[in-house]
């Protein structure tokens, strides 16, 4: 392999290397201490609701732009 794809391999494992770190230290925190499940509870569905707004604006396929493949 050569130039970019060595770049991307390497950017992979490394970055998921940090995501599993992130992931264990975050499985730890108490989340019930800091966001009480009222606001989680609307939190959540405020997150939906954006994607569902998201959705419905974009124009394209997800994951796809026009002209590349």
């Amino acid at each position: 392999m050569r130039g970019w794809k060595t770049l991307l391999l390497n950017l992979g494992a490394a970055s998921s290397v940090v995501l599993l770190e992130i992931l264990r230290y975050l499985a730890d925190v108490d989340w019930s201490a800091h966001l009480p499940p009222h606001i989680a509870l609307w939190l959540v569905v405020g997150v939906n609701i954006a994607n569902i707004v998201l959705r419905h604006v974009t124009s394209g396929p997800p994951a796809w732009r026009e002209g590349r493949r």
